[in-house]
């Protein structure tokens, strides 16, 4: 593997750092010497392992059965890339190489913007096979890191579209930071049971106590090991209806806010089996293996985009004292 180039910025009291080799992932943001993000000791190791670390994007997010669906009456067929359970996982975007352009670059705010495009001959055209446009807008400033998404169909037929972040979190932001003393809050709803191939059962449960704390005063980030799915349920952060996850730090007394846009309509949280020196909280806008489900799209999750059109899914992620 080739020495990967990273970009640097600086602006509004935050570092970023992007990959565009490696699926555009910034998987660097720093703000007083606090890394908010899994710190990665190069680019290289990003590059080697890109869904953990930073923003790396899930295009189709998570797991899709077989590898296969059929969609207005076309059938999709990605490669298995999880063995242990048949499915295919994550996706490709996240392993291509975006084009970076920087807009803007003062002491105030960074604008810059990854490109994509599929077209018929890319390495992946025969599993998904539409002409599109993926672009990644990025601000940096004293609001934090400001995601914007966009992708347009370019083709003929309808897009089904799957889209999700494997968005890592750091959980020690110094060498003090005690991980369990951390508290997460997210905006889930209910559980999605999951099967042995990992893929949603049919069964939606309530939330369990420890659960609810995720919803209320938050939980620790390892009380249990976490691989699981959820629905989406607004909590409220200071007295207004919020959609998103937060991190406190007691020590430090900081917190981390991760606000989501509400066409992000489902979450994974997955805490590596309790690893212990990150989490990561990934929204997503369909449910695992969706287009295989049979459910109503606005319940599984699925947008799909007219020919022509094009779709938005913003984020951002900033730090604030408590």
């Amino acid at each position: 593997m080739s020495e990967q180039k990273p970009r640097f910025f600086r602006a509004g009291g935050y570092e970023a750092a992007v990959l565009p080799s490696a699926g555009a992932n910034v998987y660097q943001l720093r703000k007083d010497g606090y890394d908010l993000l899994r710190p990665a000791a190069s680019a290289d190791v990003v590059a080697a392992m890109p869904v953990i670390h930073g923003l790396p994007i899930l295009f189709p997010p998570n797991r899709i059965a077989g590898g296969r669906f059929v969609h207005h009456g076309r059938t999709y067929q990605f490669p298995v890339t999880e063995t242990a359970t048949g499915n295919s996982i994550h996706g490709f975007l996240y392993q291509q190489d975006w084009t970076l352009t920087v807009i803007r670059e003062d002491d105030d705010a960074a604008e810059f913007r990854l490109q994509w495009t599929m077209d018929p001959d890319s390495p992946d055209f025969a599993n998904y096979p539409h002409p599109f446009a993926a672009w990644l807008d990025y601000r940096l400033s004293h609001d934090g890191l400001e995601q914007t998404l966009t992708l347009h169909n370019q083709s003929d037929e309808p897009m089904p579209v799957g889209i999700g972040w494997h968005t890592a979190f750091n959980l020690k932001l110094t060498a003090e930071t005690d991980p369990t003393a951390v508290r997460v809050r997210a905006s889930i709803g209910q559980r999605i049971a999951q099967n042995r191939q990992l893929l949603p059962d049919g069964r939606l449960l309530e939330l369990t106590a420890d659960e609810q704390a995720f919803r209320t005063d938050g939980q620790q980030p390892l009380y249990e090991t976490m691989d699981h799915h959820y629905t989406v349920n607004p909590i409220e952060l200071d007295g207004q209806p919020f959609h998103g996850a937060t991190l406190d730090f007691p020590l430090e007394r900081q917190r981390v806010i991760y606000e989501v846009d509400p066409r992000y309509r489902h979450w994974m949280i997955w805490n590596c089996g309790r690893e212990g020196s990150f989490i990561c909280i990934e929204p997503q806008n369909w449910r695992i293996n969706a287009p295989n489900l049979g459910l109503p799209d606005d319940e599984s999750g699925m947008d799909v985009i007219a020919p022509g059109d094009q779709l938005n899914f913003r984020a951002v992620i900033r730090l604030e004292s408590i």
